[in-house]
């Protein structure tokens, strides 16, 4: 096979090196901007709260794994104001998955092949809402290292025991993407059931397989379990049990309407590098002989294990999709790496990085058009009053941070008190917890100007008597497609 499993590729200091610029490029037009997304301005708030004692799920709340907020908790201690660190950190984290893809590229198809297909995700990631800090940039790393792991041990399982360990760091790097994000489980499961098949072809013995699969399951539950183990210590377990796997259940997500709008984007969007991966497994398996197509099969199988994450979840929001990249991109990099291979008589390698560039920009300008550019947002900022007590009822979170107002809730991601879906899915009823803020007077409201589709309407009507009674308007600015309001408490 034109890669063969040799690890020199994995000593390339200059495909290394080029793969981070190329992230920094790629991604440079969002450096320092907060309002890339709502999600990752949230996870910044936690980890800077945890650093100043706050626990997740008890004293600021979401469903999230706690391993995301701890990873922000991290770069936020890096000093600075933690916007611009956070980027930063997570475009490293955007090379460093794409050099695994080279890595892994390289050894099943050619280093060509590899280092397209590692530019490849760099260039797709904004098309995906992966520019900034959102969990996959985060967790693809860990999934795509217990990949190339899996890969090794099917290509050389070698003896038992290094079987075994290749098989524990896999589950174990798996482990710690669950602890990122719940959906690296279906990637997970797949790439412990190709482990097990290779301790089976190993002849491996019965008596390996059952002890193998119960220590290797045990890797992958570590994190996870060390998480509940800490909680319960603290006297938490319930809370940490209910938001990490019982409040998604209960969400409304009927009133998010139909999906099928969001679902034809994604698709659309993941058209080509769908086409791209199919052809260069096909053009892997041909060019492969029968040791070789073990792998072949474990790419198909990891891109598949990907897709039935994000088409379980069923909303399919654009970001949904990053976890996909890495697999298919894997999966196209024998196509790739061959100079003359085309799609409908088109250079596929330079048809792929071109679009890429063109999606993303695309999208680029969409998200400075819905979101701004950071610069009203500070304006907001600017306007709140040094240590006073700031709500966002509907709004950006990142205020929170740039205001350092203290937290009225421990539900401050604004949709979970003001959003249908969570009527019933964060454990308290939204509306008496919003009036309970509300009769806390706090300093300053921000809201909308408008409402939209999925508010709710009872907490909007008691947010609006609020507003009438106690406060009024000091500054409206457009931040991207909403018109931020911000009120004072009159006396």
């Amino acid at each position: 096979m034109p890669g063969a499993w040799a690890g020199g590729a994995w000593r390339d200091p200059l495909a290394a090196l080029a793969l981070l610029v190329l992230a920094f490029l790629a991604r440079g037009f969002f450096l320092g901007n907060p309002v890339i997304e709502g999600d990752e301005q949230f996870y910044l708030l936690v980890g800077d709260r945890m650093l100043g004692g706050a626990l997740p799920y008890r004293d600021i709340w979401d469903r999230k794994p706690v391993g995301l907020f701890l990873i922000y908790a991290a770069i936020r201690s890096l000093g600075g104001e933690g916007v611009l660190q956070y980027q930063l950190v997570a475009t490293v984290f955007a090379a460093a998955t794409a050099f695994l893809i080279f890595r892994i590229g390289a050894e099943v198809a050619s280093r060509r092949g590899g280092f397209l297909a590692g530019a490849a995700y760099l260039l797709w990631l904004g098309a995906f809402g992966g520019e900034g800090g959102q969990a996959p940039v985060f967790y693809n790393p860990l999934v795509a290292a217990a990949a190339w792991l899996v890969l090794r041990a099917v290509a050389h399982p070698g003896t038992r025991l290094r079987l075994a360990a290749l098989g524990a760091a896999a589950m174990l790097a798996a482990g710690l993407a669950m602890q990122v994000k719940y959906t690296a489980v279906f990637e997970g499961a797949f790439l412990g059931l190709a482990l097990l098949w290779a301790a089976w072809r190993a002849r491996a013995g019965l008596a390996f397989l059952s002890v193998a699969a119960l220590a290797w399951v045990a890797c992958a539950l570590l994190p996870t379990a060390a998480a509940l183990a800490a909680y319960a210590a603290m006297g938490e377990a319930q809370a940490f049990v209910f938001a990490n796997f019982l409040s998604i259940l209960r969400r409304n997500t009927a009133a998010l309407g139909s999906p099928l709008p969001r679902l034809a984007t994604m698709a659309g969007l993941l058209l080509p590098l769908v086409l791209c991966a199919v052809l260069g497994l096909r053009q892997g398996w041909r060019a492969a002989e029968e040791p070789e197509r073990r792998a072949v099969r474990i790419i198909a199988g990891w891109a598949a294990a990907a897709l039935l994450g994000v088409l379980l979840f069923g909303t399919f929001y654009i970001h949904y999709a990053l976890p996909l990249l890495p697999a298919l991109l894997v999966a196209a990099a024998p196509l790739l790496g061959r100079p003359g291979a085309r799609v409908w008589k088109v250079p596929a390698a330079q048809a792929l990085l071109a679009l890429g560039v063109a999606a993303t920009s695309v999208q680029a300008a969409l998200h400075l058009r819905a979101r701004g550019d950071g610069s009203q947002v500070r304006e907001l900022a600017s306007a709140v009053r040094p240590g006073a007590a700031l709500y966002v009822f509907d709004g950006e979170p990142v205020l929170y941070l740039l205001t350092r107002s203290p937290l009225p809730t421990r539900y401050v991601f604004p949709t979970h008190l003001n959003d249908l879906r969570e009527a019933g899915g964060i454990g308290v009823d939204p509306v008496a917890e919003l009036r309970r803020v509300l009769a806390d007077r706090p300093d300053y409201i921000v809201t909308t100007d408008g409402t939209r589709g999925r508010m709710n309407p009872v907490s909007q009507d008691v947010l609006r008597q609020a507003l009438a009674a106690d406060y009024r308007e000091v500054r409206s600015v457009r931040i991207g497609s909403r018109q931020r309001v911000l009120y004072e408490r009159i006396s």
